[in-house]
């Protein structure tokens, strides 16, 4: 399907914006391109256009920083069921009816969220960090395949294990990357990816990539408490973007 001129630049900005967004927070590309650009083109060629964007620039914020290593060697087991379940969740949304574990999805960001900024504390201890890893590893690539989104509960594993600002962000990062991918290959086998979707796909890397970039100059620039409060005002805020786009739009 060919797009007109303006909804190209439209959809150009969208992948600006949200990559901006998830420079500064280290998340929420996907969400917000599928939220806005389904309204527009549909969601199969959403889904399609954000595939390449959201593995690059995840890729991007997974090598980003010194402590790829260190994370990959404590968090292995996390990372490693969140990737092999994304193929269960895939097969569960082909019974299930996904609108209702995408605003499941949203809630739960949103009562996460709130918590966050009513400074609630919850720590895993380093012990427990192998149970609780594979435990919400699953769940995380379960809900992957379900809603196509890789926040939930991975992000709330990660942000109560121990982490620095910049950790958060490159195990985020490690972690979307191995759940963008997996999402790519169902989309190749279910045929999604088109030749229209994925040169637009590889155009958005541009504004996507630059976003991403004038983002994390400004992550850099914040303190943690600044970026602990815009953290969880961004969860909730996309919290109630997914609640509102599947029960609303």
């Amino acid at each position: 399907m060919d797009y007109s001129i303006h909804t190209n630049i439209l959809i150009m900005l969208v992948f600006f914006v949200a990559g901006t967004i998830k420079g500064v927070v280290g998340l929420g590309l996907p969400p917000i391109v599928l939220g806005l650009l389904t309204a527009i083109v549909g969601i199969h060629p959403a889904m399609a256009m954000v595939a390449l964007p959201a593995f690059i620039t995840n890729f991007y914020q997974a090598i980003s920083g010194n402590n790829a290593k260190v994370l990959s060697k404590q968090h292995w087991i996390f990372f490693l069921s969140a990737t092999l379940f994304v193929g269960v969740g895939c097969w569960i949304a082909l019974l299930i009816n996904h609108q209702s574990m995408s605003v499941l999805l949203g809630m739960l960001l949103t009562i996460y969220a709130i918590a966050g900024l009513a400074n609630f504390q919850f720590e895993i201890q380093q012990r427990w960090q192998g149970f609780f890893g594979a435990m919400m590893g699953s769940c995380n690539g379960v809900f992957t395949g379900l809603t196509g989104s890789s926040a939930v509960p991975g992000v709330f594993y990660l942000q109560s294990s121990g982490l620095s600002k910049e950790q958060l962000v490159q195990a985020m990062g490690i972690l979307f990357t191995f759940s963008s991918a997996g999402l790519s290959i169902g989309l190749y086998l279910q045929d999604k990816l088109t030749i229209t979707s994925g040169a637009l796909s590889l155009v958005a890397l541009i504004p996507a990539v630059s976003g991403m970039y004038i983002g994390a100059k400004v992550r850099k620039r914040l303190s943690i408490q600044v970026f602990q409060k815009v953290f969880f005002l961004s969860l909730l805020l996309l919290g109630l973007f997914i609640v509102f786009k599947n029960i609303v739009l």
